[in-house]
């Protein structure tokens, strides 16, 4: 034999010959088998039936004859006289398992998996199948088990189906069956996240934006304190760091002005900016501004931030792209920390875009995990804000599903129990999105998990996050050597490939990372 396993109490064969002494065949019969099964796939052969009836005719004992035969007539499309040849193999074949596969398969087809356990066993086992057998084909393993897994996805039961493809892939895991498995996995996952995300969407609730942006025909820079800051206009995130370390050398409260005049600018001026189009190195002025205004520690500069911030998604897309769910915490982690008070206010401003509020809740949940003194005046925000968000209603524009699932999962990961009792109330409010972090019984799971993760994310200044971004993003880390000599990047937005678990997934879900792609890498 030419190899053996010996793994879940089965013994497997590869050997080529082993089904063929099993039943029987003549060297003469197998040796024909190869050009046969070519030949039954072939379409355009109309002689291979009358072929295979004759060969039947001279050996009557092949079940694989039969089953050739019965492969045959669905290649064809003749599917009625396919399965009257499997029947047929059954009655004189009872313990051929392909012709048993196949009547599992009839089963699952015409919406019947409930007689699937009348033909394969209540356990679903080779071996209880053939309790008198030690050895078996790895192609009747491997082909029991695709069964067996789609017989479970007929059901639903996904778990059983899973883990049954676990043990697939360790014992033949390039074997076309192990990867025809997955595909049924994989389809069934993908179709019920389809209907799940339908259903979620019909409850999910999000706020309207109703900030206006201004009409203005500006098309000018305007006139900054100091000129350096044109600089910024220039350069992506490849910009040369010695035009940072100038900047910041600069007088701080005109330097200031003019960072928050940057914010300004890309507002007065966002059609001017969107008619000539999004290109990396000239679209990316507000993002240095608002980390310039971090490194600063510019505190007061926080409301002006925010007011940037408010506006509608497509002018976040324009200007902040993927920032707004990996490093837009930051800023807020920095200038918010001695003003929680003003973090919250945001926090319960109507018509906020959902992901910039989650990047506030993150911010806060890191001012926990950092400083773990601060936790009873973050416990107190969360049950301000979740108060208000309790009591409020759909006509308030308040009201984000999406937030209030993404920001209990901080509440989680900084060990906020506390917030159960009126998260329980949220949810039953049909105010938390399902898709994130499940159901009130998963939440209070995680809260009560006795082996806790930590989940703090690094702090960085502001050449760190730049560093980060152009060494690890997709679209940078290409263009980066150990030099640090920037080059000029082909104009593209950028996209993180470095995602944390509880970010929003970049597909567009609306789901939490770890709860819609991660798994999918």
């Amino acid at each position: 034999m030419e190899k053996q396993y010996n793994n879940y109490d089965y013994q497997l064969t590869s050997d080529s010959s082993f089904l063929s002494q099993r039943f029987g065949n003549t060297p003469e019969l197998v040796a024909m088998f190869e050009d046969l099964m070519q030949e039954i796939h072939n379409k355009k052969n109309k002689k291979i039936i009358d072929k295979l009836n004759s060969l039947i005719l001279k050996y009557p004992n092949s079940p694989q004859l039969k089953n050739f035969l019965s492969v045959a007539f669905y290649v064809s499309g003749n599917y009625a006289k396919s399965v009257e040849v499997n029947n047929w193999i059954l009655t004189e074949h009872p313990d051929y398992l392909f012709a048993i596969l196949n009547k599992a398969n009839e089963y699952i087809n015409n919406d019947e998996p409930e007689r699937v356990p009348e033909i394969l066993g209540d356990a679903m086992e080779l071996k209880a199948l053939y309790p008198d057998r030690d050895l078996f084909h790895i192609g009747e393993f491997t082909g029991f088990y695709k069964t067996v897994i789609r017989y479970y996805i007929s059901v639903n039961n996904i778990e059983l189906a899973e883990n049954r493809y676990e043990i697939l892939k360790e014992l033949a895991p390039d074997h076309q069956d192990t990867e025809m498995a997955f595909s049924f996995i994989f389809e069934y996952l993908n179709k019920k996240g389809a209907e799940r995300w339908e259903e979620e969407n019909k409850k999910r609730i999000s706020p309207a934006n109703l900030k206006p942006l201004p009409v203005t025909k500006k098309h000018k820079e305007p006139q900054f304190n100091h000129s350096e800051i044109s600089d910024l206009y220039k350069y992506g995130f490849h910009i040369p760091r010695n035009i940072f370390t100038d900047i910041l050398e600069l007088p701080r409260q005109t330097l200031i002005q003019d960072l928050e005049n940057i914010l300004i600018d890309a507002v007065d001026r966002y059609d001017y900016f969107l008619e000539n189009g999004w290109d990396e190195e000239t679209s990316s002025f507000a993002l240095h501004a608002i980390f310039l205004l971090k490194e600063l520690n510019a505190e007061d500069s926080l409301q002006n931030i925010y007011s940037f911030l408010e506006y509608d998604r497509e002018f976040l897309d324009f200007f902040i792209g993927d920032h707004i769910t990996t490093t837009l915490w930051q800023c807020f982690y920095t200038l918010g920390f001695n003003q929680t008070d003003l973090l919250k206010q945001f926090l319960l401003k109507s018509g906020v875009d959902t992901y910039v509020k989650t990047s506030i809740s993150e911010a806060i949940c890191q001012m926990v995990l950092y400083n773990p003194e601060k936790k009873e005046e973050v416990l107190a925000v969360y049950t301000d804000v979740y108060n208000v968000f309790l009591n409020s209603n759909i006509e308030d524009n308040l009201i984000d599903t999406d937030f209030l699932g993404l920001s209990i999962g901080d509440t989680i990961d900084c060990d906020l129990k506390e917030l159960l009792p009126i998260i329980q109330q949220l949810y039953e409010k049909g105010y938390v999105a399902l898709g994130i972090n499940g159901d009130y019984e998963a939440v209070a799971r995680e809260f009560n998990r006795l082996i806790k993760r930590d989940y703090k994310k690094d702090l960085f200044n502001i050449f760190e996050i730049y560093d980060d971004v152009i060494t690890s993003w997709a679209g940078y880390k290409e263009d980066y050597n150990d030099t640090q000599s920037y080059k000029p990047l082909i104009p593209q937005q950028a996209v993180s490939n470095k995602i944390g678990r509880n970010e929003p997934c970049p597909c567009g879900s609306g789901k939490k990372y770890k709860k819609c792609c991660m798994d999918k890498d």
